[in-house]
């Protein structure tokens, strides 16, 4: 498991979402949901973060995490009534969270934590589930083809910065680069700590993120049962400006809703059904030391958002 992950109270204080991001999340779902937010899942919500802020307006919200000590700093952080967090998989949400939710949300990549493209069909079929009629699935992942290349190098850093309790703390997050045999992105991240209680002064850790070709993107929505993409953003910039969702996009935000929201408006059906080329046949990641028992969790927007 990966230390930082299991430092909640440093991972809040890093990441916390900035205004600017959380204006923009909240114009989005504005230009695509037909009433106000009201209920709100996270599958990979880490301490709460971005809970907090719909709960904040007024929203039910609902999250899970992999990682214990991010649902007990979820606990604390979040408000008592309307909230309900506890520990679970991505891939499948805890069934006690419910059902119904008009707005769910999984921003950065955190979907690219996952181990391989069978457990991310297994994901969007369960979020499908849970979405109410003209509800909206907020996520975040990388398109790169197989042609792609991506650039070695830093893609985010942030510090020094106070910590709660006491001391500073400094992050530095660097792409390794697509590997060549199963596409993720290898992903090195670096934190330095002064002072901070209980904390090693350096965490050094890389793991491995998913990466979707536009045509397998397709494919797992369609196995998953079918999804309308209502609009795509640029998840590098914080202002998340629109940009057309084709091949190598990069990294990006998409808003789904339920295909057979729109058949019922329409009539029509989209796209083709998948064939024998169903996710099942995707390849695993390598269970090295740096991705086995990778944390299918939220880290926000914030790596993804200062890409260069």
């Amino acid at each position: 498991m990966h230390t930082f992950y299991q430092q909640s109270g440093l991972y809040c204080a890093i990441f916390a979402p900035t205004k600017l991001m959380r204006n923009s999340i909240d114009r989005v779902l504005q230009m695509h949901l037909t009433r106000k937010v009201m209920r709100v899942l996270d599958p990979a919500c880490g301490p709460g973060l971005w809970l907090a802020h719909f709960a904040a307006q007024g929203a039910e919200v609902a999250g899970s995490d992999i990682e214990p000590s991010a649902i007990e700093q979820a606990t604390k952080l979040l408000p008592k009534r309307g909230v309900r967090v506890m520990v679970g998989d991505m891939r499948r949400p805890p069934d006690e969270l419910g059902a119904d939710f008009n707005c769910v949300i999984n921003l950065d990549n955190s979907i690219g934590h996952l181990a391989d493209y069978n457990d991310v069909a297994e994901h969007f079929a369960s979020i499908r589930q849970r979405l109410a009629p003209r509800g909206v699935y907020l996520v975040g992942l990388a398109l790169r083809e197989r042609t792609d290349t991506i650039p070695e190098g830093v893609v985010y850093e942030r510090g020094p910065i106070d910590i709660p309790g006491g001391g500073f703390a400094a992050l530095r997050t660097e792409s390794l680069g697509l590997q060549p045999k199963t596409r993720c992105e290898r992903i090195r991240q670096i934190i330095i700590t002064a002072n901070v209680k209980d904390t090693p002064t350096v965490i050094a850790e890389q793991y491995d993120l998913l990466t979707f070709t536009f045509e397998m993107l397709k494919d797992i929505l369609m196995a998953a049962g079918g999804f309308e993409l209502l609009g795509c953003y640029d998840a590098t910039d914080e202002d998340l400006p629109s940009k057309p969702f084709r091949k190598g996009a990069g990294d990006v935000l998409l808003v789904l809703r339920r295909a057979d929201d729109m058949q019922k408006r329409t009539g029509k059906k989209l796209g083709k059904k998948m064939g024998k080329k169903a996710a099942a046949k995707s390849p695993k990641k390598p269970t090295t030391s740096a991705t086995a028992a990778t944390p299918t969790r939220s880290r926000t927007a914030a790596r993804s958002t200062r890409r260069t």
